[in-house]
Protein backbone atom coordinates (compact mmCIF):
# COMPACT_ATOMS: atom_id res chain seq x y z
CA UNK A 1 0.00 0.00 0.00
CA UNK A 2 2.88 2.16 0.64
CA UNK A 3 3.94 2.33 -3.00
CA UNK A 4 0.56 2.74 -4.25
CA UNK A 5 0.70 6.37 -1.84
CA UNK A 6 3.91 7.10 -3.26
CA UNK A 7 2.87 8.34 -6.79
CA UNK A 8 0.41 10.40 -7.52
CA UNK A 9 0.83 9.94 -11.05
CA UNK A 10 -0.05 6.22 -10.37
CA UNK A 11 -2.47 7.34 -7.82
CA UNK A 12 -4.08 9.37 -10.32
CA UNK A 13 -4.12 7.05 -13.47
CA UNK A 14 -4.71 3.59 -11.83
CA UNK A 15 -7.69 2.49 -12.89
CA UNK A 16 -9.30 0.00 -10.18
CA UNK A 17 -11.85 -2.44 -10.31
CA UNK A 18 -13.69 -0.74 -7.53
CA UNK A 19 -15.89 2.10 -8.12
CA UNK A 20 -16.58 3.50 -4.67
CA UNK A 21 -18.95 6.05 -6.79
CA UNK A 22 -19.31 7.50 -10.29
CA UNK A 23 -20.22 10.47 -12.14
CA UNK A 24 -21.73 10.64 -15.63
CA UNK A 25 -20.01 12.29 -18.42
CA UNK A 26 -23.01 15.56 -19.15
CA UNK A 27 -24.97 15.37 -22.04
CA UNK A 28 -23.91 18.85 -22.96
CA UNK A 29 -20.11 17.92 -22.44
CA UNK A 30 -17.76 18.61 -25.25
CA UNK A 31 -14.70 16.42 -26.17
CA UNK A 32 -11.62 18.81 -27.22
CA UNK A 33 -8.63 18.99 -28.89
CA UNK A 34 -5.27 19.65 -26.64
CA UNK A 35 -5.18 22.67 -27.95
CA UNK A 36 -8.37 23.63 -26.94
CA UNK A 37 -7.93 22.36 -23.15
CA UNK A 38 -4.24 24.24 -23.15
CA UNK A 39 -6.59 27.21 -23.93
CA UNK A 40 -9.01 26.63 -21.10
CA UNK A 41 -6.96 24.97 -18.68
CA UNK A 42 -3.28 26.26 -18.66
CA UNK A 43 -1.92 27.57 -15.48
CA UNK A 44 -5.12 27.88 -13.57
CA UNK A 45 -5.82 26.47 -10.05
CA UNK A 46 -8.27 23.26 -10.34
CA UNK A 47 -10.05 21.41 -7.77
CA UNK A 48 -9.91 18.24 -9.07
CA UNK A 49 -12.07 14.93 -7.70
CA UNK A 50 -11.17 11.47 -8.78
CA UNK A 51 -13.83 9.04 -9.19
CA UNK A 52 -12.34 5.34 -10.31
CA UNK A 53 -9.92 4.48 -7.50
CA UNK A 54 -10.39 2.56 -4.24
CA UNK A 55 -9.64 5.69 -2.36
CA UNK A 56 -11.55 8.87 -2.17
CA UNK A 57 -9.32 11.28 -3.77
CA UNK A 58 -9.10 15.14 -4.08
CA UNK A 59 -6.99 18.19 -5.35
CA UNK A 60 -5.74 21.34 -5.80
CA UNK A 61 -3.88 21.60 -8.94
CA UNK A 62 -2.38 22.76 -11.88
CA UNK A 63 -2.03 22.20 -14.91
CA UNK A 64 1.44 23.83 -16.76
CA UNK A 65 2.10 23.00 -20.37
CA UNK A 66 5.34 25.31 -20.01
CA UNK A 67 7.19 22.95 -17.46
CA UNK A 68 5.06 19.91 -18.71
CA UNK A 69 3.98 19.28 -14.82
CA UNK A 70 0.98 18.63 -13.13
CA UNK A 71 1.21 20.04 -9.42
CA UNK A 72 -0.01 20.89 -6.81
CA UNK A 73 -1.47 18.80 -2.96
CA UNK A 74 -3.73 16.04 -2.65
CA UNK A 75 -5.87 14.44 0.00
CA UNK A 76 -5.83 10.97 -0.50
CA UNK A 77 -8.46 9.45 1.92
CA UNK A 78 -7.42 11.96 4.64
CA UNK A 79 -3.70 12.17 3.99
CA UNK A 80 -1.92 15.31 2.04
CA UNK A 81 0.45 14.68 0.02
CA UNK A 82 2.53 16.84 -2.52
CA UNK A 83 1.95 16.30 -6.63
CA UNK A 84 4.10 16.46 -9.07
CA UNK A 85 3.84 14.34 -12.06
CA UNK A 86 4.84 14.77 -15.43
CA UNK A 87 2.19 16.03 -18.25
CA UNK A 88 2.08 14.83 -21.87
CA UNK A 89 -0.18 14.47 -24.74
CA UNK A 90 -0.85 11.45 -27.42
CA UNK A 91 -2.79 10.60 -29.68
CA UNK A 92 -5.30 13.70 -29.10
CA UNK A 93 -5.13 12.91 -24.89
CA UNK A 94 -4.02 14.37 -21.73
CA UNK A 95 -1.34 11.70 -20.47
CA UNK A 96 0.30 12.12 -16.46
CA UNK A 97 2.73 9.67 -15.08
CA UNK A 98 4.83 9.92 -11.97
CA UNK A 99 9.06 9.02 -12.34
CA UNK A 100 9.70 5.59 -13.75
CA UNK A 101 5.71 5.20 -14.62
CA UNK A 102 4.15 4.28 -17.85
CA UNK A 103 2.01 7.21 -19.01
CA UNK A 104 -1.86 7.04 -18.54
CA UNK A 105 -4.23 9.04 -20.98
CA UNK A 106 -7.53 10.51 -20.93
CA UNK A 107 -9.75 12.43 -23.44
CA UNK A 108 -10.78 15.66 -22.17
CA UNK A 109 -14.32 17.16 -22.27
CA UNK A 110 -15.68 20.40 -21.18
CA UNK A 111 -18.80 21.62 -19.47
CA UNK A 112 -19.06 25.28 -18.57
CA UNK A 113 -16.09 25.69 -16.13
CA UNK A 114 -15.47 22.27 -15.77
CA UNK A 115 -13.32 19.71 -17.58
CA UNK A 116 -13.84 15.84 -17.47
CA UNK A 117 -11.34 13.17 -17.69
CA UNK A 118 -12.62 10.52 -19.26
CA UNK A 119 -11.37 6.44 -19.91
CA UNK A 120 -11.54 5.19 -23.11
CA UNK A 121 -14.17 3.04 -22.01
CA UNK A 122 -16.55 6.29 -21.12
CA UNK A 123 -16.14 6.40 -17.66
CA UNK A 124 -15.04 9.15 -15.87
CA UNK A 125 -11.92 9.66 -14.12
CA UNK A 126 -11.95 12.92 -12.54
CA UNK A 127 -13.59 16.02 -12.51
CA UNK A 128 -11.97 19.60 -12.38
CA UNK A 129 -13.29 22.52 -12.02
CA UNK A 130 -11.11 25.74 -13.03
CA UNK A 131 -11.56 28.36 -10.26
Amino acid sequence: MRKFLSSFGAMTFLLSGINAYAVDLPAGAKKVTMEEFKAFADGKHVKVEIFDLEKPVTADLVWSWKKGTITGKANVDGKMMDVKTKLTFKDGKACSNGKGEKPSCHSIYIDGNKFYEVRDDMKVHAVSTIG
